[in-house]
C-alpha cells in the first residue's frame, strides 16, 4: 500500500497559524495528503535566551513552571481547535497528526531538521506572535525560506483567498517539477489557474530615454521567447490535467511590457484576485551559491497576504 504524503505545517498558536490551518483544509487534497501539524515548545520564556543561557536561579523556577504549564495548555487547545478545522474541510482523523516537540537547538533549527524526515512539503504562516509590521516576514519564515529547499515551502500571509491561483512559469527545470509535486497534492477544486511567463524587453527604461536596440530586433526577441515557452506551458496544462484539475480552469498569460517581472506576477495576480502562488526557487538563470532567486525573494517581500508556494 502506497504511504500517502504528509504536509508539514509547524504552528505556534498565533492568528496566522490558525489562517494557515484553515488554508491548507480549502486547497489540499484530503483524500491525497495526510498534514501534521508540529509545534516547538520551549522550556523558558524566549528573553532568557537573549544572556545566551537560561536561568539557573531559584527565583525563576515557580514562574517558569507555571509559563510552560500555560503556554502548554494553550497550544493543545490551539491543535484541538485546528483538528475541528480540518475535518470540516473533510479530512479525516487519521489523516491529522498532532505533534509538540520540546525544542532543542532552536525554532527555526527544529523545523528545518524535522522537515528532513521524509515530508512531502512544508507550510507555516507568514509571521507568528512578533510585533513587526504586516508587510515584514517573520524571522522563523524568513529562515525557513533560506534553508527549505529539498522539499517545497508554502508561507501563508493573511487569509488568502482559495479559489484562484498563479502559477509564475519560465524556462527552468525547477518550476516544472515542482509544479508537479505541488499539483499532486492540492485539491483539484480551484476555479481558475493562471499560467504565467514574463518576456523582459531587451530595452528596459533609463533616465536618458535612449534605446539601445532597434524595434525590429526587439520584436524578435519577444517573439522568439514567446514562441519558446508555449510548449513548456501546454506540457504543464496537460500534466495538471493528469493530476485531477479541470483543463477549464486553465488559462495562460505571456507578458511582454513589464521589465520586472516581480512586478508583473504580482499584477497579474491582482487583477485575477488568486490567494496562491506558485514560484520556482530559482530561475532559468540560477546561482547555486544563492538559496533564492531575486525574483522569488522579490515576491516573497511582495505578496503579503498570500500563500506562497516555493518549489
Amino acid at each position: 500500500m502506497a504511504t500517502v504524503p504528509v504536509i508539514l505545517a509547524p504552528v505556534d498558536g498565533s492568528d496566522q497559524s490558525m489562517s494557515t490551518v484553515d488554508y491548507l483544509g480549502k486547497t489540499l487534497s484530503e483524500k491525497r495528503v495526510a498534514i501534521e501539524l508540529f509545534h516547538v515548545l520551549s522550556e523558558v520564556p524566549e528573553p532568557f535566551f537573549d544572556l545566551g543561557e537560561t536561568p539557573e536561579a531559584a527565583a525563576f523556577q515557580s514562574e517558569i513552571g507555571k509559563w510552560k504549564s500555560n503556554r502548554r495548555s494553550r497550544i493543545e487547545r490551539f491543535m484541538e481547535q485546528a483538528r475541528k478545522n480540518l475535518a470540516m474541510n473533510g479530512f479525516s482523523s487519521s489523516g491529522i497528526t498532532v505533534s509538540i516537540h520540546p525544542l532543542r537547538k532552536g525554532i527555526a533549527r527544529d523545523i528545518i531538521n524535522k522537515s528532513g524526515d521524509g515530508y512531502a512539503a512544508v507550510a507555516i504562516g507568514r509571521r507568528g506572535f512578533g510585533t513587526l509590521p504586516d508587510f515584514m516576514l517573520g524571522s522563523i519564515a524568513a529562515k525557513l525560506a533560506d534553508s527549505i529547499d529539498h522539499v517545497p515551502l508554502a508561507i501563508v500571509g493573511g487569509q488568502p483567498d482559495t479559489r484562484k491561483a498563479v502559477v509564475a512559469f519560465d524556462q527552468s527545470r525547477g518550476i516544472r517539477q515542482g509544479l508537479a509535486r505541488v499539483s499532486h497534492l492540492l485539491s483539484p477544486k480551484f476555479e481558475e489557474i493562471l499560467l504565467c511567463h514574463i518576456v523582459r524587453p531587451l530595452s528596459e527604461p533609463h533616465p536618458a530615454r535612449e534605446a539601445y536596440f532597434n524595434s525590429r530586433n526587439e520584436a524578435n526577441w519577444l517573439d522568439e521567447n514567446t514562441r519558446r515557452i508555449i510548449p513548456a506551458m501546454v506540457d504543464a496544462k496537460r500534466r495538471l490535467g493528469r493530476a485531477g484539475f479541470d483543463p477549464q480552469t486553465f488559462r495562460t498569460a505571456i507578458i511582454k511590457e513589464r521589465t520586472s517581472r516581480a512586478d508583473g506576477i504580482m499584477k497579474e495576480i491582482e487583477a485575477l484576485g488568486a490567494g496562491t502562488l506558485i514560484i520556482g526557487r530559482r530561475g532559468a538563470t540560477s546561482v547555486e551559491e544563492f538559496s533564492m532567486g531575486r525574483v522569488t525573494r522579490k515576491i516573497l517581500y511582495l505578496a503579503v497576504s498570500r500563500s506562497i508556494w516555493i518549489v
